[in-house]
């Protein structure tokens, strides 16, 4: 997936991650702050980047030492905002929680890999990419 990120280099940590009600989209909203060159625990980090998914479906987050390749997977190498056609975790969402297809139409799985946590979201669209400068 081409972002702001493509020309960036691989180092960034992941710093938090944020859950709420977004007042002008009217919808939920997840944003995920990575932080650039420097580990997260920094009380100020010098630039940041919020990935911001509206109205997610699923979402779930792991050490990223504890992932693996799996050659099941289809998926771009695009970089640390990678889109997965086809995965076990996609496939465990739609048999496990197949409504949201009603609700929202199709989805994607949507991965956002750093140093430290990888974030895999399942979202109907792409996710907005800004910088944030402390």
């Amino acid at each position: 997936m081409n972002t702001i990120l493509s020309e960036s280099s691989d180092n960034f940590y992941f710093h938090n991650v944020s859950f709420g009600y977004n007042k002008n989209e009217d919808c939920d909203e997840l944003s995920i702050f990575l932080v650039e060159g420097e580990y997260a625990d920094h009380d100020t980090p010098k630039r940041l980047v919020k990935i911001t998914f509206l109205a997610p479906i699923m979402w779930q987050q792991m050490e990223e030492s504890h992932s693996s390749f799996d050659e099941y997977e289809i998926r771009d190498d695009g970089g640390l905002i990678q889109i997965i056609e086809r995965s076990r975790y996609f496939d465990f969402v739609n048999t496990t929680y197949p409504w949201y297809k009603d609700i929202r139409g199709k989805a994607q799985h949507i991965r956002v890999w750093s140093q430290n946590i990888v974030s895999e979201v399942i979202a109907k669209d792409f996710p907005a990419v800004v910088w944030q400068y402390a």
